[in-house]
């Protein structure tokens, strides 16, 4: 059992972890703000990319295979877009 004194410093140490992790987590939550940013930014960033290589047809194997590519990054971007966006709107006061 913990004695009086001992309960002071390991309620004050307790204290100072939660303070430096909910530093730790703002920081955290603006760089999900910068990420979400960031990836908003590339449908118009390669735009004309994008539009290139949704045009490509299957028949052409370069073609297919960098149509597949962009495929599953779409998938990668949105799924990770939806990630940022869900860490940057969480509610850190609550």
């Amino acid at each position: 059992m913990a004695t009086t004194s001992e309960i002071q410093v390991g309620m004050a140490a307790i204290a100072a972890r939660l303070s430096d992790q909910r530093q730790v987590m703002i920081k955290a939550k603006a760089n999900a703000g910068s990420a979400s940013v960031a990836l908003a930014a590339i449908p118009n960033d390669f735009a004309d990319v994008i539009a290139t290589v949704t045009a490509y047809g299957t028949s052409n194997a370069y073609e297919a295979t960098i149509k597949a590519q962009l495929t599953k990054m779409t998938a990668e971007f949105n799924a990770l877009k939806a990630k940022a966006d869900a860490v940057a709107a969480v509610d850190l006061n609550s």
